[in-house]
């Protein structure tokens, strides 16, 4: 997409054997990710708060897989396509399937990528997208949010709704009209609502904005202004939306998202804005019977599918011709609207949340205890789980009920291979070069765990503590290349005091990681 970069990260849900905790299983993979050499080279030091050494890696298609509070967490090369960034979802997928696999653990540990559980924990998935504005001014903040408040509509993964969670309402919602799903049928005039939500993030949002993740707050536009980058070069960083396993839903999100982007970048007023977001994005997850509104500031109520067509009318009129990935976007976009307002059960397929509904309507419907028959929730689970022998989603897609933008070949490739025209192309270069080095035989573990934390520093600070190495020049302040002899990060590659940097994400490096990489051998042995 002309102008556009972006990259996902995925935290998993794990669920491991009995005796066998979400994190050990978490753990057991991470290691077998990196044992050998097979995917990409392990890192030395902690690079977060909490983090111990050999924590995660990069990979060698330009991502990283890392833990992060007991889950394990992949993070997208950064891409210029949408072909690409969903290809390297998938290839993510794939590495801990196969590296399951391989530690013949295929019965004892599975990976599901959704968000949440069943017991009111959340868990993340975050969208990244390269900004030449600061996403913390007021015209992006305020243009932002009612986008991401009325894009559940296409982009909501869905879930049954847990237990604490449901309620009554008066009138039946069975039947309906353009727009409205139906309901099972009840008895009288008061039947159950739905236990069934459109989004599984929108239920633990508390704030509208916050600069942080979790703690202040879970906000529906995060406000961490980290470019990862050099120069000019901003970076937009969203954590409400849903980990989709459908590729179409998972390309219009990232699509849409980044036209919006562009649009606000170019300074265009939505002219749209929310009295509550907070309470909007709960009302719209909560109803899955269609005919969605929102209330305005001005005192006013729309319907949520018009505020989407606001953006989409701009974007068409300002972008339309300008390049594949663009039209494509464009024309999905108006379709799903389209869809969504006559008839929402026809987005079957296409749209997480109404596959999902759809499945566990029949379900319901053929079970004695209708929705509160708990083996709704290990079918609502089964569409999740990224190991295709037991997963729904790949079943629906064998049965080509769920379509693919990117064929099997192509999603292996991108288990190795990064995108080739970003900066991932010539980090994945270096990463390789490295691994064929065994640069990881350098890293003294046992000297490393025990001084890390006298070697950091902060600012003109000192501190005697165990934590983390921000980037390369808390090595090189320190003189601690012989405890930590490398350092990997979105922005540069340093060993043993020799750098490369990426400053520009729309550059593949090519050049540069070469000659890099041919040095790398004499860099290990000085």
């Amino acid at each position: 997409m002309d102008g556009a970069l972006f990259g996902t990260e995925t935290e998993y849900a794990c669920a491991g054997a009995a005796g066998q905790s979400p994190a050990e299983a978490a753990i057991r993979v991470k290691d077998g990710v990196f044992a050998g050499r097979k995917f990409g080279l392990i890192e030395p030091a902690p690079r977060e708060w909490g983090e111990v050494p050999g924590n995660g890696g990069f990979l060698f298609n330009g991502g990283r897989l890392y833990l992060d509070s007991g889950h394990l967490e992949y993070a997208t090369p950064e891409c210029r396509t949408l072909e690409d960034v969903v290809a390297a979802e998938r290839g993510g997928d794939q590495i801990l399937v196969q590296t399951v696999a391989d530690l013949g653990l295929q019965s004892e540990i599975f990976f599901i990528k959704n968000n949440t559980d069943h017991f009111g924990h959340t868990y993340g998935y975050h969208e990244n997208y390269c900004l030449r504005v600061s996403p913390r001014s007021r015209d992006m903040v305020q243009g932002l949010l009612p986008f991401l408040v009325t894009r559940q509509l296409f982009a909501g993964a869905g879930m049954i709704a847990p237990a604490p969670l449901r309620g009554r309402a008066t009138g039946s919602r069975s039947g309906g009209g353009p727009g409205v799903l139906p309901a099972l049928p009840g008895s009288g005039s008061t039947v159950p609502v739905t236990p069934f939500q459109l989004s599984q993030r929108a239920a633990f949002v508390s704030v509208d904005v916050s600069h942080r993740v979790r703690f202040g707050g879970r906000p529906i536009l995060n406000l961490r202004d980290e470019p990862l980058a050099g120069g000019r070069f901003r970076r937009l960083h969203i954590i409400i939306g849903d980990a989709n396993r459908s590729e179409y839903a998972t390309a219009l999100k990232l699509g849409t998202t980044a036209l919006v982007a562009q649009l606000l970048e170019l300074g265009w007023d939505c002219d749209v804005e929310l009295e509550h977001p907070v309470q909007a994005i709960k009302d719209i997850s909560r109803n899955p019977h269609g005919n969605w509104t929102v209330r305005t500031a001005r005192g006013g109520s729309m319907p949520a599918i018009e505020v989407q067509r606001a953006y989409l009318l701009e974007a068409t009129r300002r972008f339309l011709g300008r390049d594949k990935d663009t039209d494509w976007t464009l024309r999905q976009w108006a379709t799903i609207l389209n869809g969504l307002e006559m008839d929402p059960l026809r987005l079957a397929g296409y749209v997480d949340w109404v596959t999902k509904y759809q499945q566990l309507s029949q379900f319901a419907e053929k079970s004695p205890r209708g929705w509160d028959d708990p083996a709704l929730i290990k079918l609502d689970l089964a569409y999740h789980h990224v190991n295709p022998a037991v997963s729904l989603y790949t079943l629906l897609r064998k049965q080509g009920v769920i379509p693919s933008l990117v064929d099997d070949e192509r999603a292996e490739r991108a288990m190795q291979q990064p995108p080739a025209d970003s900066r991932a192309a010539g980090r994945g270069h270096v990463v390789r070069a490295m691994a064929e080095a065994r640069a990881d035989d350098a890293i003294r573990w046992e000297v490393l765990a025990r001084r890390l934390g006298e070697r950091a520093v902060w600012g003109d600070e000192r501190f005697v503590v165990y934590e983390y190495v921000d980037d390369w020049r808390d090595i090189r302040d320190t003189g601690a290349w012989h405890i930590i002899p490398y350092l990997i990060d979105w922005g540069a590659v340093a060993v043993k005091d020799h750098v490369l940097e990426f400053p520009d994400p729309f550059r593949d490096y090519a050049e540069e990681a070469e000659r890099f990489g041919k040095s790398i051998p004499s860099l290990l042995r000085r």
